[in-house]
């Protein structure tokens, strides 16, 4: 089904717009030096846009088929390994930032491949989704699935909760393709709303995006401490060229030599 849509007129169009939207989202995070680990990569049409980005990325997916074409349209240096999205063979904090193409077709699947993700994830986490609670979707239910739609579906509103409960970050929400799916075409005259009202959850592909709370910086000594419980200077020993010891003292007394 994923190679069928992606072969489409409507699949090309819409990764084009899916590209633009990722790398709006992301747009926030650093990048130089920084490592990023792609769940559910499929057929690794992100890859590249992501390594091109600036991160060290990884890809997972779980499909033989998919991961072999996503091994071949890798850029090089960047790895593609076996791996289910609820069970990640990494270590905790494996990886600054994760980005999760949602696959499971239920709440449960999505709540573990979420925890799952975020467990990896040390700066940042965005999850990628098609929505349940579009125009486009609802117009699909309505031709009675007539047209072909990529990925199991999940309304917008159930991922953002679900992240939200994990009280760990700050969430940033954007979405896309907000027009019916025959809009979904470069010579429809319509095709260019599809890319407005971004900022609103109303397009057939969102991301949301986590970004993590920072470790609370360390205050310097000084500053925690009152000024009653610094210590007062002291007197001052110097050594002088015939060894003697000068002891200066507070102004009012004389100075021993």
């Amino acid at each position: 089904m994923e190679k069928e849509w992606s072969e489409s007129r409507a699949g090309r169009f819409a990764l084009s717009l899916q590209m633009r939207l990722l790398q709006q989202c992301l747009a926030a995070w650093p990048r130089r030096g920084k490592s990023l680990l792609e769940v559910n990569c499929g057929e690794g049409l992100f890859l590249s846009l992501l390594w091109e980005c600036g991160f060290d990325v990884t890809g997972t997916e779980l499909t033989p088929a998919l991961r072999a074409r996503a091994a071949a349209n890798a850029p090089a240096g960047t790895e593609v390994e076996a791996a289910a999205d609820d069970h990640l063979p990494f270590e905790d904090n494996a990886f600054d930032w994760v980005v999760l193409h949602v696959a499971a077709a239920d709440g449960d699947g999505l709540a573990a491949s979420a925890r799952e993700a975020l467990r990896v994830a040390a700066r940042g986490l965005t999850v990628t989704f098609w929505n349940a609670a579009s125009l486009p979707w609802l117009c699909r239910r309505l031709s009675g699935h007539k047209t072909v739609w990529p990925e199991p579906a999940h309304c917008w509103w159930r991922v953002w909760r679900l992240l939200k409960a994990f009280k760990t970050g700050r969430l940033t929400g954007l979405s896309t393709l907000a027009c019916p799916i025959r809009t979904w075409n470069r010579q429809c005259a319509a095709a260019p709303c599809n890319a407005w009202l971004r900022g609103l959850p109303v397009g057939a592909w969102g991301a949301i995006r986590l970004d993590l709370v920072p470790l609370k910086p360390v205050t310097p000594l000084p500053l925690r401490l009152g000024r009653g419980r610094l210590r007062r200077p002291e007197p001052v020993l110097e050594c002088g060229q015939k060894n003697l010891v000068r002891c200066h003292a507070s102004p009012d007394r004389k100075s021993v030599v």
